[in-house]
């Protein structure tokens, strides 16, 4: 007996070339349910993207607000309204300097007129809250605002449930 008559043909001539609508019906399943697999990673690092811009965002403001009026208090050389919700004082240069919040924005004004808390260049908005401390030179809450030598800074921005909370003191470098 020829060994070569047990084998099946698989040619053309047998008619088994193809798939079967079965196979094809489960490859198709398979490739939908990749398919749905990826577009739930996709939409999900769509919201992580989304999210940490909007983190992203709300840091820099704060940080960009915060870093301004460090500068300017830094240099100061005399503080004339210290209230825990806005600051008046005289820069470096002898220019008056004011930082307060108004409607969700915080302003900031330089300039040689003293006025009220109005005008100025808004420096971030989404403000929730800004928290001015004044300090003596023994670390104690200035009883004037002749004796404060030291300002500690809270700001928090917040926009669509994302917060940046920053702590910031400066020494007054002219007192």
């Amino acid at each position: 007996m020829d060994a070569r008559l047990g084998m099946r043909n698989l040619t053309s001539e047998g008619g088994n070339s193809g798939f079967t609508l079965t196979e094809l019906l489960v490859g198709l399943l398979v490739g939908l349910l990749v398919l749905a697999g990826m577009h739930r990673i996709f939409v999900a690092g769509l919201k992580t993207q989304n999210t940490t811009s909007l983190q992203t965002e709300v840091n820099r403001k704060a940080q960009v607000a915060i870093d301004d009026m460090i500068s300017k208090l830094r240099g100061s050389s005399e503080v004339i309204d210290n209230a825990p919700e806005r600051i008046w004082f005289l820069d470096q240069d002898g220019n008056n300097c004011r930082f307060w919040v108004n409607a969700g924005t915080l302003y900031r004004y330089l300039g040689e007129s003293a006025g009220s808390y109005s005008g100025g260049v808004p420096l971030a908005t989404n403000v929730s809250q800004i928290q001015l401390e004044y300090l003596d030179p023994d670390g104690q809450p200035a009883a004037s605002a002749d004796a404060v030598c030291t300002v500690a800074v809270l700001l928090e921005v917040e926009r669509a449930a994302h917060v940046a909370r920053l702590r910031s003191a400066v020494r007054l470098r002219n007192k």
